[in-house]
């Protein structure tokens, strides 16, 4: 049943489409989906005074926040950052999903190269990483079934 109300944002997830098979990334705190659009300028001598755009391109990009845990723990079901840095060092492209996973509730997919991954592991206190996805291609907004 989807979810109703407002939504707490535990429920959504970044999840890397495996053969099919959602994939959720391993231990995140935060997540987000970020979509922009390019405007054109198309004020000219005639706009009055006024600045006029049309509009251009959309781009997307997704940001995730986690604590890290070796790859040897991380259950089969998810990715873990070794996963994450193997995909970025041989560039592949990847099927993204943001979602809660609950059926009928809204999901995000779309294609992506991860851009950049960064692990922080400060003196006396967890270690975390943060990555971020560019989106490569359409964004299709859709339903869990």
């Amino acid at each position: 049943m989807a979810t109703t109300g407002p939504v707490n944002g535990t429920l959504i997830s970044i999840f890397k489409d495996v053969s099919g098979t959602l994939k959720k990334i391993a231990n995140a705190t935060s997540n987000s989906l970020d979509i922009s659009k390019d405007m054109i300028d198309v004020t000219s001598k005639d706009s009055a005074g006024a600045k006029e755009f049309i509009a251009g391109e959309y781009g997307y990009t997704l940001n995730v926040e986690a604590i890290f845990e070796d790859d040897s723990s991380v259950g089969a079901g998810q990715m873990s950052y070794k996963d994450l840095v193997t995909d970025l060092l041989a560039g592949t492209l990847v099927t993204i999903v943001m979602t809660s996973n609950v059926t009928g509730d809204e999901k995000y997919t779309g294609t992506a190269f991860f851009s950049s991954l960064s692990l922080s592991a400060p003196n006396n206190d967890k270690a975390t990483w943060t990555g971020t996805l560019q989106g490569s291609g359409a964004l299709t907004l859709g339903t869990v079934a």
